[in-house]
């Protein structure tokens, strides 16, 4: 991937919506690999005190899916068929690191994985499947 391909499909991710409101920042972009970390707030914990599973979901989703996208031509789009979340123990730290690579790339259909870490530990490791579409938006 040139650093201007790479620059552009950092960008377009900047400018969505719910990756601007949860705080995600990419430290990782290359071919099918994707590392970012995402400070926790207040708001995002559940009744008993640990991150919300959503919230770890939602990381695991936009995370893998950006993975896969990288591995997409650019004129076409990625959307999410199925996502498998397992969640292995509670996050209670400041921030999540996630770490996705695409297992498999296809013309039509990506698999990828991604694993989410807290305080050092792995909290959920994820499982996706990314159908390959024509461009939603430019």
């Amino acid at each position: 991937m040139t650093e201007e391909v790479r620059q552009k499909l950092i960008d377009r991710v900047k400018r969505n919506p719910y990756v601007n409101h949860l705080q995600i920042e990419f430290t990782k972009v290359e071919d099918g690999i994707i590392e970012a970390r995402m400070p926790l707030f207040e708001e995002q914990r559940q009744y008993s005190g640990v991150i919300h599973g959503g919230i770890l979901a939602a990381v695991a989703d936009t995370v893998a899916g950006f993975a896969a996208y990288t591995m997409t031509p650019p004129d076409k789009d990625v959307l999410t068929a199925e996502l498998n979340v397992s969640f292995l123990r509670a996050a209670w730290g400041k921030e999540l690191i996630a770490k996705a690579k695409v297992i498999k790339p296809g013309q039509t259909i990506h698999f990828s994985e991604c694993e989410i870490y807290c305080d050092e530990k792995m909290v959920s490791k994820s499982s996706g499947t990314f159908c390959v579409v024509r461009k939603q938006v430019d």
